[in-house]
Order: C-alpha cells, then sequence, then structure tokens
C-alpha cells in the first residue's frame, strides 16, 4: 500500500502524542497529514475535505465528543467516504471502554502503546478489506440496499480473504430489509460447525427476529460457556426471555450486559422497556440518565433524551412504597428540571425546547402524583396553551409526558388527539418515550373503553330527553375519568335539563353542580368548551345561587 497518495487526518487533544502519530504517518511516506485536537474541529473539516485514514484517539477532554462518537458521527452523516480507514486509539484498556468503542465499528482499535509497525499493518489490513468491498460499501451508503446484496452474493461465489466480513454484512443487510430467513441461510454453516464468534452471535440475533426464542437463548449459552464476558450474549438472553414473558431473567441479563458493557445505546434502550414492563424502574431511571449522557454529543442527540430522565424518576415516585421515597424522586424530578435551564447540550440540540413550559407538564404529573387531580389538570391547561401560542405545532418532546398526563387525568380525547399527531411525524420518537406510550397506552386501555361506552350511553339517554338516566350514565364516565372537562359539561348539561323540568334545584343538584364548577372553574378552556360553559353557567344561575 502507498501511502504518499493518502490523505490522513489525526484528532489527538494531547500534543506530544499527536507529533509522534504524524510523525509515524510521515515516515510511511504519508505527505499530506493534517492534525486536529478536537473532534468537532474534525467533524468541521470533514464536511469540506475527504480523507482516506483518520487516525482518532479515544479521549478527548471530558466535556468534548470522544473518538467513538466521532467515528458514528462521520459514518452516519456520510462525511468520509466508504472507502476511508478509521483507526481508533486509546490508553484505556479496561473491558467496558474496548467493548464501547468496538461497538461503534471502527476499522480498528489500538492500545497505546503501538509501534509504527503495528499501526501500519493495521492500517493496510483494514484499507485492503475497504476496497474490497467499497462497490457494496458505496451501494449501501446510496440506499441501494438490494444492489448491494446481489453483489456481495457474487463476491462469496469466488473464494477470498474476506468471506467472513462478506457474510456478516450480509446477514445485516438482510435482517435491516426484514428477511431474518434469508439471514440463516446464510449462517447454516455456522450453527453447529466451527464457533466462530461473530457468527453465533449473529445466528443468535436472527433467531430473534424469526422469534424462535428457545433457540437464541441455547446459541446465546453457547456462546457465554466459552466466553462469560461476551455482552451480545447476555443481550439476546434479555430480548428472549423478555418476549417469553420470563421477566426476572430478562432484568437479570440485560444488568449483566449493561455490566460488561455500558456505553451502548440500543442496550439502555431496551433495558428501560425491560425495566418498565418488569416494575424495576430504578433500572429505567439509571439507564435512561445513560441514554442522555451517551447520546448528547453524538448524532443521536434529541431532547427527548433529558425529559426521560425526569419522567423515569417521576414512574418511581409514582409506584413507591412510602411518601418519603415518592417525594426523593419528585425532588430528583424537580433539580433535573432546574439544572436543564443551565444544560449547554440541551440548550445547543434544541433551541425551541422550553424548559419552563415542559416544567408546566412536570408538575402536572407531580400533582396527579400526589392526588391533587383539580391541580393537576391546572398545570397542564397551563402548558398546553402556552405550547398552542408559542408554536405553530406540538413540538415532539412536549408529547409523551403530555400524553401520559392526560391518560392520568382521564383526558382520553386530548390523549388520542396527540397520539395521533405522533402518528404523522416524520421524525421517530425516541424508543425510550414510545415504550412508555406503549406500556400507558396498555394500562389506559380499559378506562378508556369504560368511559367511552358510558359517555355514548349518556349521550344516547340525553338525546332521548331521559336525563336522570344521561345523569347516571355520565356520573360513571366520570368515575373513569376524573377530571375530563367534557364529561362535566355533559353532567351540567343534564343538571340543567332537570332543574328545568322542576323548575327548581334541590340541595343535591345545587351540590352536585359546584362540585363540577369547581372542576372547571379558573381553568383554561379550549374555545367550544369555554362557551359552552358560559352558556350553561348563565343559565343555572337561575336556578341555584352562587
Amino acid at each position: 500500500m502507498q501511502f504518499s497518495n493518502k490523505q490522513v487526518l489525526i484528532v489527538e487533544d494531547q500534543r506530544p502524542f499527536l507529533l509522534l502519530l504524524k510523525g509515524l504517518m510521515h515516515s510511511m511516506g504519508a505527505s499530506d497529514v493534517v492534525t486536529k485536537s478536537s473532534a468537532e474541529q474534525a467533524v468541521s473539516l470533514c464536511k469540506k475535505h475527504k480523507f482516506d485514514i483518520v487516525i482518532c484517539d479515544l479521549h478527548l477532554g471530558a466535556e468534548n465528543k470522544n473518538g467513538y462518537e466521532l467515528v458514528e458521527e462521520l459514518r452516519t452523516g456520510s462525511l468520509i467516504q466508504p472507502t476511508t480507514v478509521f483507526i481508533l486509539i486509546s490508553a484505556d484498556s479496561a473491558r467496558p471502554i474496548v467493548l464501547g468503542s468496538i461497538e461503534r465499528r471502527p476499522d480498528d482499535f489500538l492500545i497505546k502503546p503501538f509501534s509504527q509497525v503495528q499501526l501500519k499493518s493495521r492500517i493496510v489490513r483494514a484499507f485492503q478489506k475497504r476496497k474490497f468491498l467499497k462497490q457494496a460499501y458505496t451501494l449501501i451508503s446510496k440506499g441501494e440496499i438490494n444492489s448491494a446484496i446481489d453483489h456481495i452474493e457474487s463476491l462469496l461465489d469466488s473464494p477470498s480473504h474476506y468471506k467472513g466480513h462478506c457474510e456478516q454484512l450480509l446477514v445485516e443487510l438482510y435482517w435491516r430489509i426484514g428477511m431474518p430467513e434469508k439471514a440463516l441461510d446464510v449462517l447454516n454453516d455456522y450453527i453447529d460447525g466451527k464457533p466462530v464468534l461473530w457468527a453465533q452471535i449473529a445466528v443468535g440475533k436472527t433467531y430473534l427476529q424469526l422469534k424462535d426464542y428457545e433457540k437464541a437463548i441455547s446459541i446465546a449459552k453457547r456462546t457465554l460457556k466459552r466466553n462469560r464476558f461476551n455482552a451480545d450474549a447476555h443481550d439476546i438472553l434479555a430480548h428472549a426471555y423478555q418476549a417469553m414473558t420470563a421477566g426476572d431473567k430478562a432484568l437479570e441479563a440485560i444488568k449483566e450486559a449493561i455490566k460488561l458493557s455500558p456505553y451502548s445505546l440500543p442496550r439502555h434502550f431496551k433495558a428501560c422497556e425491560i425495566g418498565r414492563e418488569n416494575e424495576d424502574l430504578l433500572l429505567a431511571a439509571n439507564s435512561s440518565l445513560a441514554i442522555w449522557d451517551l447520546s448528547k454529543r453524538t448524532v443521536h442527540k434529541t431532547s427527548l433524551h433529558w425529559c426521560g430522565i425526569i419522567r423515569s424518576y417521576l414512574d418511581i415516585a409514582e409506584f413507591a412504597e412510602d411518601k418519603k421515597q415518592r417525594n426523593k424522586y419528585q425532588q430528583e424530578a424537580l433539580l433535573t428540571l432546574q439544572r436543564g435551564k443551565f444544560d449547554e447540550h440541551l440548550q445547543k440540540i434544541d433551541r425551541d425546547f422550553d424548559v419552563s413550559i415542559f416544567g408546566n407538564i412536570v408538575n402536572a404529573r407531580i400533582s396527579a402524583i400526589d392526588g391533587k387531580l383539580i391541580d393537576a389538570k391546572r398545570h397542564l391547561a397551563s402548558s398546553q396553551n402556552l405550547i398552542e401560542d408559542k408554536y405553530t405545532e406540538v413540538p415532539t418532546a412536549y408529547i409523551p409526558d403530555s400524553i401520559n398526563v392526560m391518560f392520568k387525568l382521564g383526558e382520553f380525547d386530548d390523549a388520542v388527539r396527540l397520539n395521533a399527531l405522533l402518528e404523522t411525524r416524520s421524525d421517530v420518537l425516541d424508543q425510550n418515550s414510545a415504550s412508555m406510550l406503549k406500556i400507558q397506552t396498555q394500562n389506559a386501555q380499559k378506562s378508556f373503553a369504560s368511559y367511552q361506552q358510558f359517555n355514548r350511553e349518556g349521550i344516547q339517554h340525553y338525546q332521548q330527553k331521559d336525563y336522570e338516566r344521561a345523569k347516571a350514565s355520565f356520573a360513571l364516565a366520570q368515575g373513569f375519568a376524573p377530571v375530563n372537562t367534557g364529561v362535566a359539561l355533559n353532567l351540567l348539561q343534564c343538571l340543567l335539563q332537570i332543574a328545568i323540568e322542576k323548575d327548581s334545584a334541590d340541595v343535591n343538584l345545587i351540590n352536585e353542580c359546584k362540585r363540577l364548577f369547581k372542576l372547571i372553574d379558573d381553568m383554561s378552556l379550549r374555545a367550544p368548551y369555554k362557551d359552552k360553559y358560559v352558556n350553561l353557567r348563565d343559565e343555572l344561575s337561575q336556578y341555584i345561587g352562587f
């Protein structure tokens, strides 16, 4: 391999080692060597220039983007060519660091100190592989997956040193297009054959996609007998056990995977899901915090991840066994909210995100947890009005937690409206928010169905002018939606008709009206509700005193 015609980028924040690396590359024959001291500078440069080789240190300052965050951004954003070789280096040989780095797929990972011979051999080996698979990588980068598959299959027809790399890439492409049975065909020789680690893991993951969970578990356990430190095998166990509703085993497996390799976003997303579904809310909270820390400097950054931290603390508070624990996690949520006002990462990620508006949603949920439903409704109504005033469309970041509170209050119609809005969005929810909404929706389904049934019955009775039965049905609907504005107005409408029929109002009717007024008074109502309430209150004033 000739280095004289290669453009090289070195990213290293320690000047002595940066100069050493530059010298090593010059001695290999490279003349075009550019150096940068931060990943941020490297990203800006790669938007303008294309490099053949990138050598980057893992640690580039505590508050800066690190090496594996850089490789992920450069590859995801197509800021380097499909043939560009990316070598990650580090003096840190701790297993979690190494595994976290390798999971980002650099072409190679070198532990300091290393020799020029080692560096050169790794670069040459990686470059030759990328050159061999150049057309496949190019097709993939263009989104032409089927053409890439055809090309890789043609490469497999001829003997080469890169059979394993071709097979691995082919399997991943079949996964991407939802054809796990084709992936299993590629892996067939490895199922009971030579225990190649990547292939065994790929077989296990393929069985997961095929929903053959027993076989996935068998493969994972076999892998762990040979290598008990394989985090991917524990991931497979966690996914399979969760699918089989073996919650305790799923929790044990995902916790072990995180212990071995704690720097994986997909792993923490799965931990949040498993934690919530199996009532280990502390696991969900810890992984929500990890998701924010791991994503805030990456291409995966979103304000939704920050919101997820607060939501996870409130989940714990909601299901706390005692008041002391509930208060502790409510305070954790409020402290995180307060810190968010000064979080530079949050401000850079989403300049339109308003911490104060989100704070109203958080206070609504805290009030709901404490049983103060009218206060919760007031906070929620305030947040929704502020959102309506500030934005032409509701930002996705506010929607999951708004829906959460709406379900708690029985404002099902509003929750359904926001859920429908989410379905039209091109920006997909993060897995943590999606998992929460899925569980919340499932939990609310029974109450929602009962609310709809009794509300429909009430409307039918009202249309038939059977106001007493309509009142009874609406009262049952309110039992499932205690502060629902629509039901409260329907009840007031029934009470007005009853008062008109009797041409008077007894004590019970007056007290019931006052209770309903308390639910609605001082609330920020949308135009149709507001007009209806004003008219009802004016008409009822003829029969009851204020």
